[in-house]
């Protein structure tokens, strides 16, 4: 490519899709950079991060500079990581495939001939990469999930569910097992249940520790705590503009020949309203930008016990599901302490 750019490509964001993109794209010997506002969290981040909720949100006009954002719309909440690895670093790790009815949904059945058929080799490309596996452990939370299924007729549902995580020996530091000796060296997960504040114990397969660690390898740039603003057409390629987070600092900007967008859906579609709206920049941008947007239709029910003597925190924090029908899905969730603030949603 043309050398009058910074870079061939420029990522923004570093969840799935701009991992996924930084990896492929660097294994075609492209000059990629990948723009992360958040910033490279370490294990004592992530410690800190399951005990205390001010470690753990991302919030910078309060101060907070976390890795867990929650926006709350009219009619939904929207919870995403912001950091190095995006939202890896604070998911549960359960990695299920789609049922039939997903590749009958009207919104795109009619865009492949096969979608199951088509799919197949990048579901089991992906399961390789993040290392998926049948979770092995269960506890008291597993066992009453369980009965709660075979009360409601679905006991023949019920089961673990396929994690991304490694269930070694916590103890030890194991050279990579996932990736071939590719990858970082691992230890095994210890339930400690935080697996949606951040794995200090380093046993999830959070971005950090394949894709993106592999594209480092290839000479990928991670960009952290840069927040993109906007987007320009600029010749035959796109100027990104960026600046701190959180700090005072001027603005400055990086050119490439295109541009993916994978900063959320939140994030994505700030940047493109912006870009079309604010700067004006991209203005054949459509209209009907934003008017359809895709949840996983995710409810939280909360339980609440007398017993203070009973550890229920231990194991990953999802570990068992069942599907009391096709259209609906349960599992039990296991909060840690920084979670604490979910009292005053249920309040």
């Amino acid at each position: 490519m043309s050398e009058p750019f910074d870079f061939d490509v420029l990522i923004v964001g570093s969840g799935f899709g701009g991992s996924v993109s930084a990896l492929r794209m660097a294994e075609q010997g492209l000059k990629v950079a990948v723009l992360e506002q958040g910033r490279r969290v370490t294990e004592g981040d992530l410690e800190r991060a399951g005990q205390d909720s001010r470690a753990l949100v991302w919030a910078p006009a309060l101060g907070r500079h976390g890795f867990l954002a929650q926006d709350v719309y009219c009619h939904l909440g929207v919870v995403r990581g912001i950091g190095v690895g995006g939202g890896s670093l604070v998911y549960a790790a359960v990695l299920l495939e789609p049922g039939k009815r997903f590749y009958r949904d009207p919104a795109w059945s009619m865009l492949s001939p096969d979608w199951a058929a088509e799919l197949a080799p990048h579901y089991a490309e992906a399961k390789r990469m993040l290392g998926v596996t049948v979770n092995p452990y269960r506890g008291i939370q597993d066992e009453w999930l369980e009965q709660t299924a075979a009360r409601m007729g679905a006991a023949h549902t019920f089961g673990s569910v396929p994690q991304g995580i490694y269930f070694g020996d916590p103890a030890r530091l194991t050279e990579d097992p996932i990736l071939g000796g590719r990858g970082p060296a691992r230890r095994g997960c210890n339930q400690c249940g935080r697996c949606i504040t951040g794995c200090a114990q380093g046993a999830k397969n959070s971005l950090d520790r394949n894709y993106l660690y592999l594209a480092e390898q290839l000479g990928v740039q991670i960009l952290a705590q840069s927040r993109v603003t906007h987007i320009k057409e600029e010749g035959e390629g796109y100027r990104v503009y960026r600046r701190h987070p959180w700090k005072r600092q001027a603005q400055d900007s990086l050119s490439a020949r295109r541009v993916i967008l994978s900063a959320g859906v939140t994030g994505t579609l700030e940047i493109l309203f912006a870009s079309r709206d604010q700067y004006k920049t991209l203005p054949r941008i459509s209209r009907a930008l934003g008017e359809h947007v895709r949840t996983n239709s995710e409810a939280i029910v909360s339980i609440l016990t007398r017993d203070g003597a009973t550890d229920f925190s231990r194991g990953t924090t999802i570990s068992t599901h069942f599907h009391p029908d096709e259209k609906t899905h349960i599992t039990q969730n296991r909060f840690p302490a920084s979670y604490d603030f979910m009292r005053f949603y249920m309040g």
